[in-house]
């Protein structure tokens, strides 16, 4: 997707930031992600918020890193997953596998909304990370997510874009940009994985939605 207004939301975003002392960058290679994250304050972020090698040299993954004064202060990651006719529960089911090497059956379940809705071509988000002391406020939040976001459709078609939050973060679901709220979502085998819960919401967002969205605001104003 590239049309007009992704570009157009994009560049009042890009201004919006620089008024502020702020730039973004965008990292395919795995030591410049690793170098942003360092400067984060991160030698590494949660499995499932992780960019391989392979995804990032084949063009299914990036970092985009907030910057001040040439350092790194937020980051978040893209994924690119096809499913193919592979139903999201049994694809994450892999995928939680593949992250935590030697546990077998850490999903217990997937909730059935979820397989049902998400389908076909799917961007993942990782979890923000922000450097101890550069908060910022919700406005900086909600522009780095929804850049995030527009960047991601100018590389990809797709058919769903989620994430994953914690339900005491929900209320972030319209700052970040997603229409789907999907509570206790999925249930993790004990002992849960750190960091990770069963009353975590998926957040989802569907290109239809998407497109609708950019074509009825004003620049910036996702």
């Amino acid at each position: 997707m590239t049309n007009d207004h992704v570009l157009l939301h994009m560049k009042a975003i890009k201004e919006r930031m620089a008024a502020a002392g702020l730039t973004l960058s965008t990292r395919s290679e795995q030591s410049s992600g690793d170098e942003g994250l360092q400067q984060v304050g991160k030698m590494r972020v949660h499995p499932l918020s992780e960019v391989h090698e392979d995804e990032l040299a084949d063009g299914r993954g990036f970092w985009l890193f907030l910057e001040r004064e040439g350092r790194c202060i937020s980051c978040i990651s893209a994924r690119l997953v096809c499913l193919e006719g592979e139903d999201f529960g049994s694809h994450f089911r892999s995928l939680a596998e593949s992250r935590y090497a030697g546990r077998c059956g850490v999903v217990s379940d997937v909730s059935q909304p979820l397989v049902d809705d998400l389908k076909g071509r799917l961007i993942y988000f990782g979890g923000i990370e922000v450097a101890p002391g550069e908060r910022g406020g919700i406005r900086q939040l909600s522009d780095f997510a929804q850049y995030a976001k527009l960047l991601a459709a100018t590389r990809w078609e797709f058919d769903w874009m989620y994430t994953i939050i914690a339900y005491r973060h929900r209320r972030l679901a319209d700052d970040y940009g997603f229409t789907g709220k999907y509570r206790n979502a999925v249930t993790w085998s004990t002992p849960v994985p750190e960091g990770l819960s069963n009353d975590q919401m998926f957040l989802g967002l569907n290109s239809i939605h998407f497109s609708h969205i950019l074509n009825s605001v004003e620049p910036g104003q996702l």
